[in-house]
């Protein structure tokens, strides 16, 4: 008897572990597609699912008592942290200290979580990741579809919605109300849709390559693409489809020469923070922001561009403080607006721009760290299965075309989405490389 109940517990255990095992195998392939479907449909809801992804793909490490793992740093992680570290400290001299501070918890905070369910990947099993990748594929591919559905009738699903829920709060800048119903929408609404489809892109093409090879995996890559591009190219949003444009040839250029893009990436990002200044003062100089051709909004951005690229220098070192750029937005008083401007010379709300807003918010100082963190980020891409490396190049070149036209860098949303595509194309990434592996091994 006293043989026999040792292993009974350890069979009870054994049991235990299986069962939580399985339902972890189920739950994790279910949030990878809630989390692809959801987010398309709802993009401010990122922050959501980042965290139970995150807990999600981690649970079996923690459950195998190896939390260190996830936690181990490297070079990317520790340039990463000096950067939000010095986020930390550049909040004490903010123009609103409050608001410096949160943004620079946030970026604390979707780091560490990134980085460690980037980790747990390593503990997860083949099938479980496999189910993920696949999940996910799916979930980015009815999301594009709901885009598309949006976009050709003019957000019916959205207004129906709001509609429904006097609760939500109508924007007259972007609906049309009358007697209290929405009976317009503008299109611009569903930009943030149409950027995590974009996101979405290159991890979902990656995840197809665990469902199937040869002539299915062209049919399948071939529906997949033409479903976000098309939901990117009927939409308004012109910088996901700077961004899809200028991906597919970084990723030709990858596919053949994937060592030397991925260094000619890491200079682009640290030269984009050296160029910013010059070529925002020379397209302006240039009259870019009174051509008629130009898209308005493009033309608006000239303006803000070269507005705020004068406002660094008062102060070049240290900057105004993370997310402050509002709060300075009109600390010289009412902007003007000279003849013939399509807006007026300001900050704006923000600079629409990744590299010049670390210029204006974080000076000198935050600028040669966020160079040093992304060339670290980028150059591990080299450690990456040899197959998945240009897709990792076109998803950077992605991030790069959103983030140097788009939204400001510190809002909540894009923050977790940018983080959640990563994981997606981790999980892919690792699907991929122990599948090839195990066909190699079996030949």
């Amino acid at each position: 008897m006293e043989t026999l109940l040792p292993t009974s517990v350890s069979l009870d255990n054994i049991s235990s572990d299986k069962i939580s095992s399985n339902k972890n195998r189920l739950i994790t392939p279910a949030l990878f597609f809630l989390s692809a479907f959801v987010t398309a449909a709802v993009p401010l809801l990122t922050w959501l699912f980042l965290p139970l992804i995150a807990l999600a793909l981690s649970v079996p490490a923690l459950r195998r008592g190896k939390w260190r793992e996830l936690i181990r740093p490297n070079a990317a992680l520790i340039a990463l942290l000096l950067f939000a570290i010095y986020v930390f400290v550049n909040a004490a001299w903010a123009a609103d200290r409050g608001l410096a501070f949160s943004s620079a918890a946030l970026l604390l905070g979707v780091i560490l979580v990134t980085f460690a369910a980037s980790r747990a990947l390593d503990q997860c099993d083949e099938q479980q990741l496999r189910s993920a990748a696949i999940a996910f594929a799916a979930g980015a591919f009815l999301g594009a579809l709901f885009v598309i559905f949006e976009l050709l009738t003019d957000g019916a699903l959205t207004r129906l919605v709001m509609n429904s829920m006097t609760v939500l709060k109508v924007n007259p800048k972007h609906f049309d109300v009358s007697q209290g119903h929405i009976t317009k929408m503008k299109l611009s609404v569903l930009n943030h849709n149409v950027a995590i489809e974009v996101f979405n892109l290159w991890p979902g093409l990656l995840a197809l390559r665990t469902v199937a090879r040869g002539t299915r995996l062209v049919v399948l890559t071939g529906l997949f693409l033409c479903a976000v591009t098309v939901s990117v190219g009927i939409s308004e949003h012109s910088s996901s489809q700077v961004a899809l444009i200028a991906s597919l040839p970084v990723f030709g250029l990858a596919w053949r020469w994937p060592k030397p893009a991925i260094r000619a990436l890491a200079i682009v990002w640290c030269a984009a923070f050296v160029l910013v200044l010059p070529v925002n003062f020379l397209a302006y100089n240039a009259g870019l922001h009174m051509e008629p051709w130009l898209p308005s909004s493009f033309r608006a951005r000239v303006i803000i561009w070269e507005y705020t690229a004068e406002r660094v220098f008062d102060h070049p070192w240290f900057g105004i403080g993370a997310n402050c750029t509002r709060v300075l937005k009109d600390q010289f008083g009412p902007p003007e607006r000279p003849k013939g401007f399509v807006y007026q010379r300001t900050t704006g709300w923000h600079s629409h721009d990744l590299f010049l807003q670390i210029w204006y918010e974080l000076g000198v100082i935050g600028v040669m760290l966020a160079a040093a963190a992304g060339a670290a980020v980028v150059t591990r891409m080299t450690l990456l299965p040899i197959e998945s490396q240009p897709f990792a190049v076109a998803s950077f070149a992605v991030f790069l075309g959103i983030a140097a036209f788009a939204w400001s860098i510190w809002q909540e949303w894009l923050m977790c989405a940018v983080a959640i595509s990563l994981l997606y194309f981790r999980t892919a990434a690792s699907a991929t490389g122990r599948e090839r592996r195990e066909a190699t091994q079996k030949r």
